[in-house]
């Protein structure tokens, strides 16, 4: 008897993680916000619509404009900026979610696209979970159906370039999971040299070279992402965010980030049902 160990899919198994950020079915929630985006994967299942009028989502990278129709399900990927216009008297089923494939970083950071799909029987399936959400197996069809989309849009191309990005970011394995887990405003360049027991000048020009941004990159990814996540947060007010990220000030971290966002953090709570 011979047993193949297959080492590859265990190294992935330990750095994927899925986490749902956001379910919610909303219920006439008109809103029209333009260059919107999220740090989070977002799927929208369209229940019922105004049939008077049109709601849509306009893809700003490629002008591509997607009519919003009862039976169809919406996906837009993670820091992807559209326009998003819905009309009164239109219900659908919120899911927000993150696949990380190592330590902040999302397997659709680079996809390019929203996608449409027209499944009545999904969507129908969609909206009974939400009447069943004290049950665990809700739960488990949840992570079920995003695990299925995932492996329906990310293309074979796109996994070799997956893991390919993998291999340069376990190199900085110790660095990344330092901010992750503890890094805030206070985290400097300095620090993660320091991490990574090399001189601040060479860690830079290393880190950048292997992975084609800056640590000062990385740790506005993570500030932002971190903060957009405890933004969504019922009941946080956005000084608490502030304080909790060691921002020096509530304006200070509101400038941040609007500066990297394009939206003022109050602008973000409004739209996060979307």
């Amino acid at each position: 008897m011979a047993v193949y160990r297959k080492e590859t899919l265990l190294r992935h198994s330990t750095f994927a993680d899925l986490r749902l950020e956001h379910i919610a079915f909303v219920d006439s929630y008109p809103c029209h916000f333009r260059a919107n985006q999220m740090p989070v994967n977002r799927l929208l299942f369209i229940c019922e619509e105004n049939n008077t009028a049109e709601s849509s989502i306009k893809d700003l990278s490629s002008g591509t404009l997607l009519p919003m129709k009862s039976g169809c399900l919406y996906f837009i990927p993670c820091n992807h900026i559209v326009d998003i216009h819905i009309e009164p008297e239109f219900s659908f089923v919120s899911w927000q979610f993150n696949l990380d494939l190592f330590y902040g970083f999302d397997v659709f950071d680079t996809y390019q696209r929203c996608e449409m799909v027209d499944d009545p029987p999904l969507i129908l399936e969609v909206k009974q979970l939400m009447e069943e959400d004290k049950r665990l197996d809700t739960l488990y069809r949840i992570n079920e159906l995003v695990y299925h989309f995932c492996t329906t849009w990310i293309s074979s191309n796109q996994t070799t370039h997956t893991q390919k990005t993998i291999v340069r970011l376990s190199k900085y394995k110790t660095v990344l999971k330092f901010v992750q887990e503890s890094g805030d405003a206070m985290t400097t360049v300095a620090i993660l040299a320091d991490i990574a027991n090399m001189r601040q000048d060479v860690f830079s020009r290393k880190f950048t070279r292997d992975l084609g941004f800056s640590p000062k990159a990385l740790l506005t990814k993570i500030l932002i992402r971190k903060s957009s996540k405890m933004l969504l947060t019922p009941g946080i007010m956005v000084n608490q965010v502030a304080k909790q990220l060691k921002f020096s000030s509530e304006y200070y971290f509101s400038t941040f980030f609007k500066k990297h966002t394009g939206h003022s953090p109050t602008y973000f709570k409004q739209s996060q049902m979307i």
